[in-house]
């Protein structure tokens, strides 16, 4: 049962992240077109792209929740591995 709660809140998280991008970059990508909505524009593009790359790691972080639920204490390990990688990248970048 329980991994039926962890592929519903990962798809869930894919699943809202991916339709908050897409709303945020079709209304960036419609403001681009009016010369006078360059900064609001700029900021939607923006904004789609960061959560677009966002969604993989909330995916991340609700599947070191859920194994932390169920007690394995191996994934949540390893999860949380992955997600100091993600972090460390975000943070390679940022620099």
């Amino acid at each position: 049962m329980s991994d039926l709660r962890l592929e519903a809140a990962v798809g869930l998280v894919l699943r809202i992240g991916v339709a908050a991008s897409a709303v945020c970059l079709a209304a960036g990508l419609g403001l681009s077109m009016l010369p006078s909505a360059a900064g609001p524009a700029h900021f939607l593009l923006n904004a789609g792209l960061i959560i677009l790359m966002a969604t993989p790691v909330g995916r991340v972080v609700i599947s070191v929740g859920e194994y932390a639920l169920e007690r394995d204490w191996l994934f949540v390990v390893l999860t949380t591995i992955v997600l100091c990688e993600l972090a460390a990248g975000v943070f390679a970048a940022v620099r």
